[in-house]
Order: C-alpha cells, then sequence, then structure tokens
C-alpha cells in the first residue's frame, strides 16, 4: 500500500507542474497535456504520442518531461479513456486519427510532427501519417500492434512450431472470430479499441496498409523479455517459444518497411525491457528520440 501512495503521490506531482488540460473538439472534452511550445521554432517537430490500448497519457509518465527538455509534446486521451469524454463512436483508424488531427489544430499545434505510438497506438500513428504524410517527420514505434501481420504470418509461427493444421485453425477461429461483442457501455474506450484491433486483423489489416508510408526516418522498439507468468500461459503450445519467434517474424517484417522510407531507420531490440518498454527502459526511448529530433532540427 505504501508504494501505490508513494506512486500515486509522484503522478500528482508531476501532473501538477505540467501543462495539463481538457480541449473541446466536435463537442466534447479530451484531456490532453502539452509542454514546451512557448519558443517552438519554425518547421521544428512537435514529438506528438499516442497511447497504448485502454490506458491514459499517465502511461507517458516517465519520459513526457524529459522529452519535453528538449522539443515540444503533446499526448491525450483517447475517448472514453482516462479524462476524456465517452464518446460511442467506434475507434477506427480514420476516427482516431481526424480526431487527433483536430485537437491538434485547436490548439494550434502545427506540423511537422514526430508520432511515438505504443502497442495499439502503433498502429494508430502508422494511420495517421497516412492520412496526413506531409504533416510527419519521423515515426517512433515502442513494441506495436504488428499493422504488417497477415493470419498467414500468424499461422506460419505455428507451423515452425510443429502444431497440428487443425489445432491452428482452431486457434485462429478462437483468436478473431469467437470474441464477446456484447457492447460494453460502462467501458466503452478499452473495449471499443479492442474490437477495433480484431477487425483490423480479420482484414490483414488493409485498411491501414492501404494508406500511403511517408517518407521519413522509421524508429522500433521491440521487447525482448517474456513476462506471461506460467500459471497464465497457453497449455496449447510452448507460449514463451511462440514469442520469440514471432518477435523475430515481426521484426524482419519491420526492417523491410524502415528500408522502404528511404530516409533510414534504427530497431532497437531491449532483451531486459518487456511490452511496456518506456516503463522498464525509459533511457532508450528518450535518448532515441532525442536522436531523432535533433537529426531532424539539422
Amino acid at each position: 500500500m505504501r508504494t501505490v501512495f508513494l506512486l500515486y503521490l509522484i503522478t500528482i506531482s508531476f501532473f501538477s507542474t505540467a501543462q495539463e488540460k481538457l480541449v473541446t473538439v466536435n463537442g466534447n472534452n479530451y484531456h490532453v497535456f502539452v509542454k514546451g511550445f512557448e519558443n517552438r521554432g519554425k518547421n521544428v517537430p512537435a514529438v506528438i504520442f499516442e497511447n497504448g490500448m485502454g490506458v491514459d497519457l499517465g502511461n507517458w509518465k516517465k519520459v513526457l518531461e524529459q522529452v519535453s527538455s528538449f522539443g515540444p509534446v503533446f499526448a491525450y486521451d483517447r475517448a472514453g479513456i482516462g479524462k476524456s469524454d465517452k464518446v460511442f463512436k467506434m475507434p477506427t483508424v480514420q476516427f482516431v486519427s481526424e480526431n487527433l488531427h483536430e485537437i491538434l489544430k485547436t490548439l494550434k499545434i502545427a506540423p511537422p510532427y514526430i508520432l511515438v505510438g505504443h502497442s495499439l497506438g502503433g498502429v494508430y500513428i502508422r494511420s495517421f501519417a497516412g492520412f496526413y504524410p506531409n504533416e510527419i517527420s519521423g515515426l517512433v514505434f515502442i513494441d506495436p500492434a504488428d499493422f504488417t501481420e497477415t493470419k498467414n504470418d500468424w499461422n506460419a509461427i505455428f507451423r515452425t512450431m510443429g502444431v497440428p493444421e487443425k489445432k491452428i485453425d482452431e486457434m485462429l477461429y478462437n483468436r478473431l472470430y469467437q470474441q464477446k461483442t456484447t457492447v460494453d457501455s460502462m467501458n466503452f474506450g478499452p473495449w471499443s479499441e479492442r474490437q477495433i484491433l480484431n477487425d483490423l486483423r480479420k482484414t490483414d489489416f488493409a485498411e491501414v496498409s492501404k494508406l500511403p508510408l511517408p517518407n521519413v526516418p522509421i524508429y522500433f522498439f521491440v521487447g525482448g523479455k517474456f513476462e506471461v507468468p506460467p500459471a497464465q500461459r497457453s497449455k496449447d503450445f510452448d507460449q514463451e517459444a511462440f514469442f520469440h519467434i514471432k518477435n523475430n517474424a515481426n521484426m524482419e517484417r519491420w526492417k523491410k518497411l524502415m528500408y522502404s522510407s528511404g530516409k533510414g531507420g534504427t530497431l532497437i531490440y531491449l532483451t531486459n525491457a518487456g511490452h511496456y518498454i518506456h516503463w522498464d527502459d525509459p533511457a532508450s526511448v528518450i535518448n532515441n528520440i532525442r536522436i531523432m529530433y535533433e537529426g531532424l532540427k539539422e
């Protein structure tokens, strides 16, 4: 209890010194964090953070203050998350991208943007970059939900592991098509985001892959630490082996994505960090965002 209380005090102290407020867009209030824009020069990139599934902007508290020491920073809670209003619309990649664009416009935060996305936020920043490619100067993906993955890619991992085809088909069906569809209105934000990710996986992320990729530097952070407790692991296959094979397959596709940009990229594999890399190794995230930021200022 003492640890939780201390963490609470740290969080309160952090945000009390930050420029935290509500902004109204299309009749809805969005909780935002804005810092470092007072002396922003012309064409200096703003660093825009997009949260993972169902988590609020406090998830970035280990990196926001430090990044704002060298560049302007913006973070926010998507609709129905944290302190933002519930909006009973499905958070499709187009809706989230257009909504974020309108929030930035309302706050007069002009491009160019370095987009930083964690987990599902990686899908959203890839989409935002596709809708507004001329406004993007860099992309930073932190252990993203893999928007380059197809159902065949997923099945190929199990084939490598020697899982029978019948079992593979059964597991794919359970993953994508045997989902609870009853609307959770009390927790609509997190619930709807999970539904959207599931829908994108069904179509092999067709809505995302059709969008153009801006010609900008691309960084990927990959967490190499397997974190699933033994009691929660699958009884159908070796989940730790699956984790490492999947990571390797993801990285091969992400390297191709970086090469396609023409502006270079970096892939950072951190063996002591799990999915929440910005919590486990915030220094690596901060320092590499700084490298990208400084390179784009030149």
